[in-house]
């Protein structure tokens, strides 16, 4: 019996990554034991355990029993267990794939288990140890090489969030048209920006009137923070108005339907989407690849207010004058963007996202959504640009092949088509 153990640590890299490799793995071999291992991450939701568990795998350890079985130098019970079941004993060939999380993780829970340890990933970091670095495309490859990755442990596999967004069957009663809004992830930003989704609502419903407008509310946010943002409560900020939550739909002030779906049926909604509204992020590479043309947000109104990583989330705190250094901070690093905001518009090297970067209100919003919906021709073309140009299905089905191949677990029987898989000479 052969082991493949799938390390992974927040939501989307679940939905997006391990599920697609998952259900892979599982046409392609179906005799391996397949497990999934959470690892700790500041980044965390605590559901993870709660939506790998709906995957069905065939053992299933947790950030906590990961820590535990860390400090004794061991792999997690689960694991040992499921490798304890095999006849003979512990099989005697497995791997560890690296899907979300700190590569060094997976590196070290590959040795304690005594496998060989892969990673996928967007970022271009070599971990010592690793047996590969699984990339999405070749710019980022060149990258890790230039970063010191050896030429002959990498290789190009495709993108991941592809083979997520196909496997979506698309959502049901789809309206006419079908207009998607995201709030995003990061509490103290989406409680400023959900008054203007409310406000854009009310304003395209007056225009549109068998529309069906939808919001995938993210994991990230926190309650209160949903109840906040619904209740206007920093409506100013933006322009934005209160709505009225009635169970899992918002109503606007003039009486439109904003639904609350579950983050999980994002992709869904986006392959029956005519045009979303979203703010940078993973979110607009996901609607890139299903299709769909999308206004992309970065309101500077409050500069300030805008995520930042790295120092420039610490020069929030400083007391008493975070804000302000914030606020340069941010001004600085958009006004000195070279490239777009939005991953479509980076890859394609064109506008298929329309980009809209200042001073937002939800007039502003509402006229440059409506101009579009109202120009049936320029949708077209952006969605024959998007298919053109986004990653292509096939991610999961390369990445399974290389790494049972590379493993010593063997081929799958369905092998990949050859662009798919470009390892490195």
């Amino acid at each position: 019996m052969g082991q493949v153990v799938l390390v992974s640590n927040g939501p989307g890299e679940l939905y997006t990554w391990v599920r697609p490799v998952l259900e892979e793995l599982r046409r392609a071999r179906p005799e391996l034991k397949v497990a999934i291992s959470l690892v700790p991450c500041q980044f965390a939701a605590g559901h993870e355990p709660a939506i790998a568990a709906t995957f069905a795998p065939d053992a299933l350890s947790t950030p906590a029993q990961y820590l535990r079985a860390a400090a004794r130098g061991a792999a997690p019970e689960p694991l040992l267990e499921l490798a304890a079941r095999a006849p003979g004993g512990a099989p005697s060939r497995g791997v560890v794939v690296g899907l979300g999380g700190n590569g060094a993780l997976a590196v070290a829970l590959g040795r304690r288990l005594g496998y060989p340890a892969f990673r996928y990933s967007f970022e271009p970091y070599w971990h010592r140890g690793l047996a590969g670095l699984l990339l999405p495309d070749e710019r980022v490859r060149k990258r890790a090489l230039r970063a010191g990755a050896p030429a002959e442990r990498t290789a190009v596999v495709g993108n991941l969030v592809a083979d997520a967004v196909e496997a979506s069957a698309p959502a049901s009663a789809p309206g006419r048209p079908h207009v998607l809004l995201f709030g995003g992830s990061r509490d103290g930003f989406a409680v400023h920006l959900v008054p203007l989704l409310i406000a854009v609502v009310d304003r395209l419903a007056a225009a549109l009137p068998g529309a069906r407008f939808v919001w995938p509310v993210s994991r990230l946010l926190k309650p209160e923070t949903l109840a906040a943002g619904i209740a206007g409560r920093h409506a100013a900020t933006l322009g934005g108005v209160a709505g009225e939550r009635q169970g899992d739909v918002v109503i606007t002030p003039s009486g439109a339907r904003l639904e609350l779906v579950p983050e999980a049926e994002r992709y869904a909604h986006m392959r029956a989407a005519d045009l979303a509204v979203t703010i940078p992020g993973t979110n607009t590479l996901e609607l890139g690849v299903a299709g769909v043309p999308s206004l992309v947000l970065l309101p500077m109104n409050q500069p300030e207010l805008i995520p930042l990583e790295g120092a420039g989330h610490w020069l929030g705190l400083v007391p008493l004058v975070g804000r302000y250094l914030k606020r340069y901070a941010v001004k600085l690093f958009v006004e000195g963007l070279d490239v777009p905001v939005s991953l479509p518009n980076r890859i394609a090297g064109e506008e298929l996202m329309v980009e809209l970067k200042g001073r937002i209100g939800p007039e502003l919003v509402a006229e440059r959504a409506l101009a579009l919906l109202a120009d049936p021709d320029d949708l077209s073309r952006r969605r024959r640009r998007l298919a053109e140009t986004m990653p292509r299905p096939g991610a999961a089905r390369a990445l399974v092949e290389l790494v049972l191949e590379r493993s010593g677990l063997g081929a799958p029987a369905a092998l990949a088509a050859p662009d798919l898989v470009a390892e490195a000479s």
